[in-house]
């Protein structure tokens, strides 16, 4: 059976900071992006399955239902896996289908307009804290931490923020 190693929700899916700084030293071999529209779009799943990290980590794309196929079928196999979900919901939704995620760093997700700023990369709506108190629920502990040496920003105190 694989190991989760991380599981982290940004927006901007593969990039340097999930790449190198998040899964250097914790044995990962295998970044899997749960992305419904990456996932549909083959020329966009291919670029990103072809693309190989100079740590060597394979990367595969997945749709929030088929991670959880995935998971059911072969619970990852031997990978050593970090989980890059667009989004919140996409993750909760893998909670639910039984992928088992002790931790979820939220790290990346644009701020806009009717969202929150809870960290420097992090703007969260109400939606979505709704979405992280379920996790928390769960078990899930989440929290909000752009990079690893950053300050690691607890829900209760992100939840604070929004007032």
């Amino acid at each position: 059976m694989a190991e989760i190693n991380l599981a982290r929700v940004d927006d901007r899916l593969v990039h340097g900071q999930v790449m190198q700084v998040w899964t250097k030293g914790h044995g990962t071999n295998a970044a899997y992006v749960i992305d419904d529209a990456t996932a549909a779009d083959e020329f966009m799943k291919e670029i990103y399955e072809s693309t190989q990290s100079t740590g060597g980590l394979a990367i595969k794309v997945f749709s929030s239902d088929s991670i959880v196929d995935e998971w059911n079928k072969n619970q990852f196999g031997n990978d050593n896996v970090a989980l890059i979900f667009k989004s919140i919901a996409y993750a909760k939704k893998a909670v639910d289908g039984g992928v088992p995620i002790k931790e979820l760093n939220v790290g990346g997700i644009a701020i806009k307009p009717g969202t929150t700023k809870v960290i420097e990369s992090v703007g969260l709506s109400k939606d979505d804290a709704e979405l992280c108190k379920a996790l928390d629920a769960a078990g899930v502990k989440v929290y909000f931490q752009k990079i690893p040496s950053s300050e690691n920003v607890s829900l209760s105190a992100a939840l604070a923020k929004m007032g």
